[in-house]
């Protein structure tokens, strides 16, 4: 799930960049605001689970090693 929003991200971020390379006034045309949006809102978002990742697998961690000794 992080995987997906990160690379969901990138690919809109590469796609707003074409977009400005190549017809810089559709900015305001339907899609564009969606795509502008998604990076916005998915990488934060993708930051917030990886940290919670990561947290998940340090109490995992503490309490095998807790448990083993």
């Amino acid at each position: 799930m992080i995987g997906g929003i990160i690379i969901l991200g990138l690919l809109c971020f590469v796609a707003m960049i074409i977009m400005w390379l190549t017809a810089p006034a559709a900015q305001g045309a339907m899609p564009w605001p969606v795509v502008m949006a998604i990076p916005l809102f998915g990488f934060p978002i993708a930051m917030v689970l990886v940290f919670t990742l990561l947290g998940i697998t340090w109490t995992r961690r503490a309490r095998a090693n807790r448990t083993a000794r």
